[in-house]
């Protein structure tokens, strides 16, 4: 999926980890398997998919996609990095799909989880000109257990390209 360069990207995707079948394969986050067939749909539809830029929290496939901590915080020396430089653009707007990504967002900016409850749907203002979105992850598991819906998922990444004018 072609992403805008980090540095012209309002809108940021961070997911957690490369996917089996996807990313993993691929070397491109989100690209190649279910999840990213759904998240490709929904941007072209708002006609974002070269305005933002992807990345995930995790640079490594996690054993039975559960990441552990140890390895959470193996890959902050690259997650930390690409959420400062977030931060120190004048505005921007983070869309996490899924629970952990949404925690590691909060962490690597410094911020308290419990004054950023995930909820899907949920916008989280980050400061003057920085917001985050939270949405349910797009996997297959989720849209096929009905937890997440592409009407759902079309309506969290709609209100993250608002948010970024």
């Amino acid at each position: 999926m072609p992403a805008a360069q980090e540095s012209d990207a309002d809108l940021m995707i961070i997911g957690l980890a490369p996917g089996l079948h996807g990313a993993n394969r691929t070397g491109i986050p989100f690209e190649g398997d279910a999840s990213s067939m759904l998240l490709r749909s929904t941007l072209q539809q708002l006609g974002l998919i070269d305005r933002v830029s992807i990345t995930n929290v995790l640079k490594c496939l996690p054993e039975q996609n559960k990441p552990k901590t140890d390895e959470l915080k193996r890959c902050e020396r690259f997650f930390l990095p690409e959420m400062a430089a977030f931060k120190a653009r004048p505005q921007g707007v983070a869309l996490a799909p899924g629970r952990v990504a949404h925690q590691r967002i909060i962490r690597a900016l410094g911020l308290r989880q419990k004054d950023y409850a995930f909820v899907h749907g949920q916008t989280h203002r980050l400061g003057e000109a920085h917001w985050l979105v939270d949405s349910y992850h797009c996997s297959r598991y989720n849209t096929q257990t009905g937890r997440l819906t592409e009407a759902m998922l079309l309506s969290a990444v709609a209100t993250a390209a608002r948010l970024t004018s």
